[in-house]
């Protein structure tokens, strides 16, 4: 049976795969300039910001993996925000955690980590890496289908706030799907960061602009939280998986629930290629066992708030637990934007970035055009938990790159938007080429299972009714999904052949493009 939700670029040089066609564009074109994959991944991030705000603009956070073919390191960017100081466990234990709105923003991480990732993997001028965006932003960009119909769907919430009424509607109209959509104020947001470097966006007149526009909604953002904050390098966890190792972000990424659900899988009998059923079967179990026992682990990765280790998970201890592990359940969805590229050496980086829900908090500063994110709602208020809000942490974050390597040279790069189906989304495609056998592009375009936020099992509207029959037969039954569910994702990845041959592969679940050099 063939299904297909995919656009496939081969190259024996460089490809590039991204959730809009005008930040593929871009990064191709930056490496035809001789740039490298890290001056073309932040090319095209940026482009993403202004193609794509609802899901990834400037005021949201990114992770990012790379990895350098050279030294055989791997290495990962958590520029995920801090919360702001005043996000104290007693600010909201009368007060809840709000979904959207001025008390759900953090401090956006994400410009940062493009510095970060710039400062030792780029080769190009920092100001010619923005330029795309700048213009793009100033000359206009069509409205994407995405755009039109969230600016529809989250009307009333942008009516709310002068800023982004300002921003995303057209006198009080939600956007029109390929009209010229022109951000005058980004853009010159955009070419201050290309001329003065990443600096003002945190210690500058931007940063205050934006403290500023969140503290007079009622907010707890503030100056001195945008001056304080630091990405870090990370090293990325890892385990062996049938003969091959994959590597992800430690947390507070959710790249530990994806780790964990491979080792489950490895730990029971592949059914046989032809099986979906079974193979269905075992990915729903692995799942809910790696939400269960990973609950605790997916907080601030700083030891001082009591997270269980990762380490410790990926381990003995982890695999016993998995063994008696019942039912987990995700939480949180969001809006995000990715961009992979890779070249014929082996080198590679994945940047993946959001504001969380679409459109964020729903809190903008018009006078820099930025739409703030809601990522203080990814903590929780549960006395005790190493995810509970508090001032100056990292929120458990469903962001989660990941790279695949056997006998130590790259074979792939993943990443999906999803929410917390991300991890659900990626382990279907790395068992589907791992331990199928099937490409890339047969992986990615499959039906997918997934979960809402309640825990319930999903099936895509293509999946075959045999699947779902055989399923139910085993004690799993799927709930059908609305045809487009973001639950499901839409993976942007890269596989590379032992010849250096690349395959990008943009997964047309939602907008994505893939381009060779």
């Amino acid at each position: 049976m063939t299904f297909s939700s995919h656009r496939i670029a081969r190259s024996n040089r460089a490809v590039v795969v991204s959730g809009h066609h005008l930040a593929t564009k871009a990064a191709t074109e930056l490496l035809e300039a001789g740039g490298s994959i890290a001056d073309a991944a932040i090319c095209g991030a940026s482009l993403l910001s202004v193609a794509l705000p609802q899901a990834c603009g400037l005021g949201g956070d990114a992770f990012i993996l790379v990895h350098d073919a050279k030294s055989g390191r791997t290495e990962g960017i958590n520029a995920s925000g801090m919360s702001p100081a005043l996000a104290t466990p007693g600010e909201f234990s009368s007060r809840k955690l709000q979904e959207r709105g001025s008390r759900s923003v953090n401090v956006p991480g994400m410009v940062a980590g493009w510095d970060l990732l710039h400062q030792r993997y780029g080769r190009t001028d920092w100001s010619k890496l923005l330029y795309p965006a700048v213009t793009a932003a100033r000359d206009g960009v069509p409205v994407s289908r995405v755009l039109a119909r969230s600016s529809e769907l989250y009307r009333s919430m942008l009516e709310s706030d002068p800023g982004s009424r300002s921003l995303f509607l057209d006198n009080g109209q939600p956007l029109q799907e390929g009209a010229i959509w022109r951000q005058e104020a980004l853009s010159k947001t955009l070419e201050q960061l290309a001329l003065e470097g990443a600096g003002p966006f945190y210690r500058g007149d931007i940063g205050r602009s934006i403290a500023s526009a969140c503290e007079k909604a009622g907010g707890l953002l503030r100056a001195s939280d945008m001056a304080a904050y630091q990405p870090e390098w990370v090293a990325p966890l890892s385990i062996h998986y049938r003969g091959h190792e994959v590597r992800a972000l430690p947390p507070n990424s959710f790249g530990l629930y994806l780790l964990l659900q491979l080792l489950a899988l490895e730990d029971s009998d592949f059914p046989g290629r032809e099986n979906r059923a079974g193979r269905l079967n075992r990915l729903i179990r692995a799942a809910r066992a790696a939400f269960e026992i990973g609950n605790r682990a997916v907080a601030d990765p700083s030891a001082r708030y009591g997270a269980e280790s990762a380490e410790m998970l990926l381990g003995a201890v982890g695999r016993e637990r998995m063994r008696s592990a019942s039912a987990g359940t995700p939480p949180n969805l969001g809006g995000t934007a990715v961009i992979a590229v890779a070249d014929h050496s082996g080198n590679s980086v994945i940047i993946i970035q959001s504001v969380f829900l679409v459109f964020g908090s729903g809190i903008s500063d018009e006078s820099t055009g930025t739409l703030l994110n809601n990522r203080l709602f990814g903590f929780c208020d549960s006395p005790g938990h190493p995810n509970q809000v508090g001032p100056h942490k990292r929120p458990a974050h469903t962001l989660c790159p990941a790279m695949v390597f056997k006998d130590n040279e790259f074979r792939y790069a993943v990443s999906t938007p999803g929410g917390p189906g991300q991890t659900l989304t990626l382990a279907q495609v790395l068992e589907g080429v791992i331990e199928g056998g099937e490409s890339l592009a047969d992986a990615v375009a499959t039906p997918r299972w997934s979960m809402n936020l309640a825990g319930t099992p999903l099936s895509e509207s293509s999946m075959p009714l045999h699947w779902i029959e055989r399923l139910r037969e085993s004690g799993i039954d799927l709930a059908s999904a609305e045809e487009g569910s973001p639950f499901f994702g839409s993976v942007k990845g890269i596989a590379r052949d032992p010849n250096g041959t690349l395959t990008g592969v943009a997964d047309f679940r939602r907008d994505a493009t893939a381009a060779g050099v």
